[in-house]
């Protein structure tokens, strides 16, 4: 068996990633997420209409993860679009996927 060497992590990449953990430390916004990555974007409308969430909770939790950098979000007319602005989200939706098969 061969034994794996691993880096200390730095004091920036383990302040960076407990600042993503603790904005994605919610049932919603992983869901929000999981709707976001399936359909690349999406209006507030199309999030809780999926999610089968009220409109306010919804918008509160998109606008907290828009925010703090995790989403994204453009104007079309009077629709306001979401999608995920900050790589490191995925790769924590990949692990939550990872962990519950």
């Amino acid at each position: 068996m061969s034994a794996k060497t691993h880096e200390t992590l730095s004091e920036g990449a383990v302040e960076s990633t407990a600042y993503v953990l603790r904005c994605l430390g919610h049932p919603l916004r992983l869901r929000i997420l999981d709707v976001l990555e399936k359909e690349g974007e999406a209006t507030v409308t199309q999030i809780y209409e999926a999610l089968a969430v009220e409109q306010a909770v919804a918008s509160q939790h998109l606008t907290t993860m828009w925010d703090k950098g995790i989403l994204k979000r453009r104007k079309d007319g009077v629709h306001v679009y979401y999608g995920i602005g900050d790589e490191r989200a995925l790769k924590v939706l990949s692990c939550v996927r990872q962990s519950n098969c």
